[in-house]
């Protein structure tokens, strides 16, 4: 569901108070998002603790080739980083995926 939400490029600190009443961020939203046909009770952003947006940051500048953590490739970085990388990607394809059946 992260990868999702992150796709909606939503931010908080760009979202003017009209915006936060339509998407829900202090209660019911006056137009609900839906994610895989799920209906979200609340804006998206809520779903997601504010730290996992650092490894979306972080992906992005791994697929334009920037390592985070020192070293020229992929083996010099933490392989808990690249396990989030491999899931971030896998369903990113799997949302490509599914938009193509549509």
């Amino acid at each position: 569901m992260a990868v999702q939400i992150a796709a909606l490029n939503l931010s908080c600190h760009n979202c003017t108070e009209v915006e936060k009443m339509y998407r829900g961020c202090n209660g019911e939203p006056e137009q609900p998002y839906y994610l895989d046909d799920k209906q979200l009770k609340r804006c998206p952003l809520k779903y997601i603790h504010p730290s996992t947006f650092q490894y979306f940051q972080y992906y992005k500048q791994y697929k334009k080739g920037f390592y985070i953590f020192p070293g020229n490739c992929a083996a010099t970085q933490p392989a808990k980083l690249l396990d989030i990388f491999n899931i971030i990607e896998s369903e990113e394809i799997r949302i490509e995926e599914n938009k193509r059946k549509k």
